[in-house]
């Protein structure tokens, strides 16, 4: 198992700002409102950690309906085994930015403040993938092995949020501070998995 404890993820000012619906540029903003916008946001980053770990599972089948690994634990997912296709092994990753923004965003005295804190905690926890699965990457080609650019997740698709408990406990995700709801999703909230295909090199 790979492990971050500290992702030097950059400030997602744009992403953050597309989410609240704005348009590429700020431009048709007053500079005051932007301003504004810029101060919330920067100040809701300051309360994101992110951290995160990762590994990858050797693949023994792929099927119409799913994928079995190595350890005859199986990944059901008609979408994702077909993205599937010709891998070796399965890489899978999980990140959070921890409680501090979430509690940020709920004791927040306005709604407009509670929702840019909100934003900042989720594109900052996605940030926070798209880094780790570089970095995998990196580490993974250093071994002969290629990490598919695509990545895929418990809950979206055909995919059972019942698959966290994949993650939670391979990546012993308790130990970062997280926990597993009994519908399945991470606490604190901004934290992300995800799968990808992993081929070995010719």
């Amino acid at each position: 198992m790979n492990e971050f404890s500290s992702l030097k993820v950059i400030f997602p000012g744009k992403k953050i700002f597309l989410r609240l619906g704005g348009h590429l540029t700020r431009s048709r903003m007053p500079q005051e409102e932007v301003r504004r916008f810029n101060s919330l946001a920067l100040k809701a980053f300051e309360f994101c950690h992110p951290r995160g770990r990762w590994d990858i599972v050797r693949v023994k089948k792929i099927t119409g309906e799913g994928i079995l690994l190595s350890d005859d634990c199986w990944i059901g997912s008609r979408d994702f085994a077909a993205r599937c296709a010709g891998s070796t092994h399965l890489w899978y990753g999980a990140v959070t930015v921890g409680a501090e923004v979430v509690a940020l965003r709920d004791t927040a005295e306005k709604v407009s403040e509670s929702t840019v804190y909100d934003a900042v905690g989720a594109e900052t926890a996605d940030a926070a993938m798209d880094l780790l699965h570089r970095l995998a990457g990196k580490q993974l080609q250093r071994q002969a092995m290629v990490l598919a650019d695509r990545r895929y997740s418990p809950g979206y698709g055909d995919m059972s949020l019942e698959i966290q408990h994949f993650f939670f406990e391979r990546l012993k995700l308790a130990e970062l501070g997280l926990s597993l709801s009994e519908a399945y999703y991470m606490i604190p909230e901004k934290s992300v998995t995800a799968f990808a295909a992993v081929r070995e090199e010719l």
